[in-house]
């Protein structure tokens, strides 16, 4: 009898163990994600043919959003920076809310892609943004801001999404040329 308690109490506790186990990152998005990344490097970028892989990313990413592929923090995130290079306000919303979700998971690298997301969703909707994350460059090859509403936020507030300060933007965009874009937007090594 003793035995049998023993061994009633170890299969509830592999049981309560495996239901606690934490799930595994998609393999497949981390490729698509890898690819999405990798693809955007170097001097010699194919615009033309990343426009067209990029649609076939989003869609196999909607392909597993519906079918509850994303699951992990990693996952949302992968998600969100993959739609983050989409090409309407529906995908930069949603990209918007995948950061979020990866945040909620506890994805801290989410935050300076939550920012990001923002910024970009109300560009495309013809609103200023409110990080500063988005630069363009004007017809007298100038890099600017995209119009920002610059009085939105503080830069403690920017910081604690792991974007760089207003002061800090603006050097960034004063430093750029012709050939050499802004510096990143992005706090490296963002304290967690």
């Amino acid at each position: 009898m003793k035995h049998a308690v023993v061994c009633v109490l170890l299969l509830a506790a592999s049981l309560l163990c495996a239901q606690s186990a934490a799930p595994a990152d998609n393999d497949d998005l981390t490729k698509l994600y890898r690819a999405d990344q990798s693809e955007r490097q170097g001097t010699n970028v194919d615009w033309s043919a990343l426009y067209h892989r990029d649609i076939e990313r989003r869609a196999q990413l909607r392909q597993m959003l519906a079918n509850g592929k994303v699951v992990t923090g990693a996952d949302y995130y992968h998600a969100a920076m993959i739609l983050q290079h989409g090409e309407n306000p529906d995908d930069y919303l949603l990209a918007h809310v995948l950061a979020v979700d990866a945040l909620s998971k506890g994805n801290l690298d989410a935050r300076w892609l939550a920012a990001a997301t923002l910024d970009r969703y109300l560009r495309s909707i013809w609103q200023p943004q409110i990080y500063g994350t988005q630069y363009k460059m004007t017809a007298d090859k100038t890099w600017v801001h995209e119009t920002m509403n610059e009085n939105m936020l503080s830069d403690p507030v920017r910081s604690a999404a792991c974007v760089v300060s207003l002061a800090q933007q603006n050097q960034n965009l004063a430093a750029a040329s012709e050939k050499s874009a802004p510096g990143g937007t992005g706090i490296k090594n963002c304290p967690r």
